[in-house]
């Protein structure tokens, strides 16, 4: 990879078409359509959305526990109490 933007051709499992990927020359790991294949991915806007959702949901169920725990503890401290 010599020029300092190269066009790879990756397919996309769906469609027939070839589309172009823009690749920086710092990215020599790009030798296999499986390689342009991951390249494509990596940029997708859906990718991010996806990575942000599952950031989201595993920080809530995070949250859902402590409640849960804390919960069980403050259960724990009155029923002692109370005897």
């Amino acid at each position: 990879m010599n020029s300092s933007s190269n066009i790879l051709h990756a397919q996309g499992e769906t469609s027939r078409e070839i589309e172009k990927v823009h690749v920086d020359d710092n990215n020599n790991d790009v030798d296999t359509l499986e390689d342009a294949w991951k390249v494509v991915v990596s940029r997708s806007p859906m990718l991010q959305v996806d990575q942000k959702a599952d950031e989201f949901i595993y920080k809530f169920r995070e949250d859902i526990r402590l409640q849960k725990e804390k919960s069980l503890l403050e259960f724990h401290e009155r029923l002692a109490r109370s005897t």
